[in-house]
């Protein structure tokens, strides 16, 4: 029998990816698949700059490679057959996540616990056409 649940992971990498990736690990490990929407939030979006100017590098030329190494990271968390997509973690975001939900029949949206304190992603969450799994916080 086919699984055919398909869920929509929103992670932030610096604060609290762990929890969404696994919940969306589990959805794998049962036979269904999982997409993974990292949001750069200004810890990520610092972090690109610390690399740039590590490496030397131009900003566009360091934030290029830093997200190509992201996006490699989180996809071989899943053996590299789940997609992974870059998003700013700005006012539309949460409209991009629970608009790719509807296109990509998703059966299911994580989302960190901090987001739903934001007015957007609340709402987005109470309109959302799938269930919504809000994960807790990274333990300490």
């Amino acid at each position: 029998m086919t699984n055919h649940e398909h869920t929509i992971a929103v992670v932030e990498p610096s604060l609290d990816g762990d929890t969404t990736l696994q919940y969306a690990k589990d959805v794998v490990d049962r036979g269904g698949s999982a997409s993974v929407i990292v949001l750069l939030g200004r810890e990520t979006v610092d972090g690109i700059a610390a690399f740039s100017d590590s490496e030397d590098l131009p900003l566009a030329d360091g934030r290029e490679i830093y997200l190509d190494r992201l996006a490699r990271q989180y996809s071989e968390l899943f053996n590299g057959r789940e997609r992974v997509a870059i998003l700013s973690d700005g006012l539309g975001a949460s409209r991009v996540v629970f608009d790719r939900a509807g296109h990509e029949a998703a059966t299911s949206v994580v989302i960190p616990q901090r987001l739903v304190t934001r007015r957007k992603w609340k709402s987005s969450v109470a309109k959302s056409p799938v269930p919504v799994v809000i994960a807790p916080a990274k333990a300490a």
